[in-house]
């Protein structure tokens, strides 16, 4: 299983007592939305991934719903990322990370646009370098957790291309087994990883608080 397909299934809380002491105190400093294993997710955090998710998309959104699904992703990143390190079972070097902020530039027209697409995010590149970097170590992770062990038979691919033969009219069995095995190799790497994070997070302590609504 190659990182793209893993990828591709590819695109949070509380905090202790100090905070709730002090609710003035913590709303100065900022909201937190969601704690996973004690460690908090800020409302700025929050609203900081959802706009870059908003930029990568493009087009309208709705916030709350945006918002709402991007809180749910932080929280699953956050467990493998705790995984991860906990099992050392993922690094990344500067280097790859590097090249996954290249990577991103290139989808900009020119420096001068990228830099004001930080701009508006109110992120420097040092943080999206962190957010890159772990972005990578959850692919890595999954890769070797979930994506190496995801196999599927050629019984399984003809079985699909007999049953769905109109999506493949003009192409033979041989033609269309490749595409055929690539798509049932993400369903069920999508399905194993949505297994994997219930597992996870059956073990975990997350907490989650309501968001403010726009």
């Amino acid at each position: 299983m190659t990182r793209g397909a893993v990828v591709g299934r590819l695109f949070t809380m509380l905090v202790c007592v100090l905070f709730s002491a002090l609710p003035a105190l913590a709303e100065v400093l900022d909201h937190v939305v969601a704690s996973v294993n004690r460690e908090v997710i800020t409302l700025s955090e929050l609203r900081q991934a959802a706009d870059f998710n908003a930029a990568m998309q493009g087009g309208s959104v709705d916030r709350n719903h945006l918002e709402a699904e991007t809180l749910g992703g932080l929280i699953n990143r956050r467990l493998m990322l705790q995984e991860a390190r906990r099992l050392a079972f993922a690094e990344v070097s500067p280097r790859e990370i590097r090249g996954e902020m290249d990577a991103l530039k290139k989808r900009f027209p020119s420096e001068s646009d990228f830099t004001r697409f930080l701009l508006r995010l109110g992120m420097t590149e040092e943080q999206l370098m962190v957010m890159l970097g772990e972005r990578l170590i959850v692919e890595r992770f999954l890769e070797k957790k979930v994506g190496l062990f995801v196999r599927v038979s050629r019984e399984e691919v003809r079985a699909y291309y007999d049953a769905n033969s109109g999506e493949f009219t003009g192409r033979t069995f041989q033609e269309a087994s490749r595409s055929i095995a690539a798509l049932l190799s993400r369903r069920r790497t999508d399905q194993q990883i949505a297994q994997y994070l219930l597992n996870l997070r059956s073990r975990a302590d997350v907490r989650v608080n309501a968001l403010p609504r726009e």
